[in-house]
């Protein structure tokens, strides 16, 4: 999940290096990562993300190295299926056949990628529709387009037609080639975790959620402990009682919602707060007998997770926050369904 967001990052941050982006856009049979994965290979050798447990990264990287970064825009398949010693499957067990993008990083797709990492920042997911080569005639084409409706992109009239007619037939479900010469990519943007309470507890759960891709929002009164230098992966910091907290973030249905103030007082306001409205999550750390008595002695609503985390028989805060992200992580590989809109 957070491969993606980091390539996106370095593309565009990183307009000075010259590099090449590979993405897996079809795959048959089983493979260690599916339709969609990117990788990002830069002419000082550095890699962002991963295509396989590293069964093809050499490969292409070797490919791209040869040619002096300056790669054409192509299709690699490897066969991982045969098990000989001259072939991709030797060893590596993940028995299916894997279709690559390899595309040269270029000022137009960096300009494109810059529009499409603030559509995702602004909580919209994007679906990209681009043209793949087939012969030699080829034209580099592609439209974006996020749920709200927003169009960009550097398309033909053709290609504009072809992605009509696949928002009219898709369900929208997955990536990889939906036809002939054309691949479709569904980004979706970080998944919100907003946590209430900066304790020492909190620490490894930020850092975790931050790794397997969430974009963390600490908050808490104290300024001792509510500060970058504490949390250093959250990628926001407030500072503030409950009312103004909430005052400061717009809390919409996506969101993944923690409350681990360690205040029994402030974990009944932050509910007062939050109670009526719809989150994607909202966990309460804690037994639930002290949840309970947060709703005075009633049963807890439906909407309310708590204890939070996977059943895992978890001490301490590293096996607790290791049991709360597999929990919030598995919602998220359950993304609630939403089509893209025809403009």
């Amino acid at each position: 999940m957070r491969d993606i967001h980091d390539v996106l990052d370095v593309i565009t941050l990183k307009q000075e290096q010259v590099s090449v982006l590979a993405t897996i856009i079809d795959v048959k049979g089983s493979a260690y990562k599916k339709e969609g994965a990117m990788m990002l290979f830069t002419e000082d050798g550095s890699q962002v993300g991963m295509l396989s447990a590293g069964c093809l990264e050499e490969d292409l990287a070797a490919r791209i190295e040869l040619q002096n970064y300056q790669v054409k825009t192509e299709v690699i398949t490897y066969d991982m299926r045969n098990a000989d010693e001259w072939s991709w499957g030797e060893g590596s067990g993940c028995n299916g056949v894997i279709t690559i993008l390899i595309e040269p990083v270029t000022p137009n797709m960096r300009y494109h990628f810059l529009e499409l990492n603030s559509v995702l920042q602004e909580g919209s997911a994007v679906t990209m529709f681009k043209s793949i080569p087939s012969d030699a005639n080829f034209h580099d084409a592609v439209i974006f387009q996020g749920e709200t409706g927003h169009v960009f992109g550097d398309s033909s009239e053709e290609l504009k037609n072809e992605f009509a007619q696949y928002i009219k037939q898709s369900n929208q479900k997955g990536n990889g080639i939906k036809k002939s010469g054309y691949y479709v990519h569904h980004f979706q943007p970080k998944p919100r975790l907003i946590i209430y309470g900066a304790g020492r507890d909190a620490e490894p759960l930020v850092e975790f959620a931050s790794k397997t891709g969430f974009a963390v929002t600490v908050a808490d009164w104290r300024p001792a402990r509510c500060k970058k230098q504490v949390f250093p992966t959250a990628e926001r910091i407030i500072l503030g009682f409950p009312e103004e907290v909430m005052e400061a973030i717009d809390i919409n249905e996506n969101d993944f919602v923690i409350l681990m103030s360690h205040s029994f007082r402030k974990d009944k306001e932050i509910i007062q707060q939050l109670f009526e409205k719809r989150l994607r999550y909202f966990g309460i750390l804690g037994s639930v007998k002290r949840t309970k008595r947060l709703f005075a002695g009633k049963e807890i609503p439906s909407t309310i997770t708590s204890p939070i985390g996977l059943s895992i028989e978890a001490e301490g805060p590293e096996e607790i926050a290791i049991s709360v992200v597999a929990e919030l992580v598995k919602l998220v590989k359950k993304p609630l369904d939403k089509k893209v809109r025809a403009s």
